[in-house]
């Protein structure tokens, strides 16, 4: 049976998800990344199922990869997740981009948490959200704001631009969609 993930970069989360996992325990800098590396295997590759789920379910679109594709997936996950978890590894020189990740993790577990307790069930994301994205985002936050080598600034600049992300995102792709139903 062929699983379609919408891309090749979700197999390569799913096939690092345990390793890098093995990794973070002993290597607390990692956990942010591992968190992310599972989150995306559940949402992407197993279960999987992700896109139609967000796009038809939350985005009120009829199609299965708009307004969201595998390309601004991409960008998301690859891009803007990897890239601020392996940031966040960087200690205080990576404090605004490891702040954006932990904020917008708790913007995701709301998306997946409070979707799932309106509809009463299951979504592709919900499980590993509530298991290793809030208790990581929490986590982060704490340490990132009692780091007295972490400039404050940063740390808010990264609040502010994960929580925009988190609330923004969502309505531009409904705005996406309604434009597309109008044509």
């Amino acid at each position: 049976m062929r699983r379609e993930t919408h891309g090749r970069w979700p197999l390569l989360a799913a096939a690092g998800a345990l390793p890098v996992s093995a990794l973070a325990i002993r290597r607390p800098a990692l956990r942010p990344w591992a968190a992310l590396l599972l989150h995306q295997t559940e949402e992407w590759v197993w279960p999987g199922g992700f896109l139609p789920w967000i796009n038809r379910e939350v985005l009120g679109s009829r199609e299965d990869e708009f307004p969201l594709d595998r390309r601004l997936g991409f960008a998301i996950n690859v891009v803007l997740g990897w890239g601020s978890s392996l940031a966040a590894a960087a200690g205080p020189r990576g404090a605004a981009p490891a702040a954006l990740l932990y904020s917008s993790n708790l913007g995701n577990v709301a998306l997946h948490v409070s979707w799932a307790a309106r509809n009463r069930r299951y979504d592709p994301g919900v499980v590993t959200a509530v298991a290793t994205l809030a208790p990581t985002g929490v986590a982060g936050l704490r340490s990132l704001s009692s780091d007295e080598r972490v400039p404050r600034s940063a740390v808010w600049s990264g609040i502010a631009a994960g929580c925009a992300a988190s609330v923004l995102l969502p309505q531009l792709l409904r705005r996406r969609v309604r434009g597309k139903a109008r044509r």
